[in-house]
């Protein structure tokens, strides 16, 4: 389990890493694009657990949801957490 944790804060290090890198002063606007697209991803994960967290049947939406849900809490929310946080921070420095 231990090195789950590891592997997910290095994802989240990695995504706040590459974000900073990525992030060029005259694209303000693409950095609160990527920032708002990566909150949109975070709240549909969390939405999909509230809506889809009961239901058992085998529907299509179901499976699909499933599949978002574990991806996501498996890299994908580390690395949008961590390009909230890269590119918040170079916003806030103006690297």
């Amino acid at each position: 389990m231990r090195f789950l944790i590891l592997v997910w804060v290095v994802l989240a290090l990695s995504g706040a890493g590459a974000a900073w890198y990525a992030m060029r002063p005259y694209k303000r606007r693409g950095a609160w694009l990527g920032i708002v697209l990566a909150v949109m991803l975070l709240a549909a994960f969390a939405a999909s657990f509230i809506v889809f967290g009961s239901q058992v049947d085998k529907s299509f939406v179901a499976v699909a949801s499933y599949f978002f849900n574990w991806g996501m809490a498996a890299g994908g929310g580390a690395i949008c957490i961590g390009a909230i946080i890269g590119l918040a921070l170079a916003l806030a420095f103006e690297r």
